[in-house]
């Protein structure tokens, strides 16, 4: 887990929550499937968050806003476990990733504009890495490598699937308690 940076010059500062609950005994990471209607990136695999608005204190402040806001979370329901390294994007964001836990029997109110669908998969996935496709680039003068993984009938991809593998990473280095077996 890192401290919250600042954006590069050029991206906007976002901020997602990264939602573990314990789903048949087992820590599983809570996705969602944007719709068609969104501005900005249309049926994809996501983390309930966005755009830093003006009035929030910071980018937790952003990503629990929009959990809520997204699949009807509130933020009193959120337990803190830590944050991730930013994700830039070639979309020209700056994403500031939390993990958080959330109750094991939470229910969801979808946004039926912004999400499509929110489904549960099993954090060990995340860790298996024969399981990702990658392609390498160039992004902000460094490279940078943009991931896919399949997860049934949907591709996860880009900064989704980059802060699975790095939440896969982490799993591997933390205990379980530290990530939120116990939860």
């Amino acid at each position: 887990m890192t401290t919250v940076e600042p954006p590069p010059p050029g991206l906007r500062p976002a901020g997602v929550l990264v939602p573990l609950r314990t789903v048949a005994g087992e820590v599983s990471v809570v996705l969602a499937r944007r719709t068609e209607r969104v501005p900005h990136h249309k049926g994809q695999v996501c983390f309930p968050g966005g755009s830093r608005d003006p009035g929030d204190r910071d980018l937790l402040a952003t990503a629990l806003r929009e959990t809520e806001e997204e699949l009807g979370i509130r933020p009193a329901d959120v337990e803190l476990l830590g944050s991730m390294e930013p994700v830039p994007t070639v979309t020209g964001f700056y994403i500031q990733p939390f993990v958080a836990k959330i109750p094991d029997g939470a229910r969801f109110l979808l946004n039926e504009f912004e999400m499509a669908e929110v489904f549960d998969a099993p954090l060990s996935l995340f860790s298996d890495f024969s399981r990702y496709r990658a392609a390498e680039t160039t992004f902000l003068g460094k490279p940078y490598m943009v991931y896919f993984l399949d997860y049934g009938r949907l591709t996860i991809w880009g900064a989704t699937a980059r802060i699975l593998h790095t939440l896969g990473e982490l799993a591997l280095r933390l205990p379980l308690k530290a990530i939120g077996q116990e939860i």
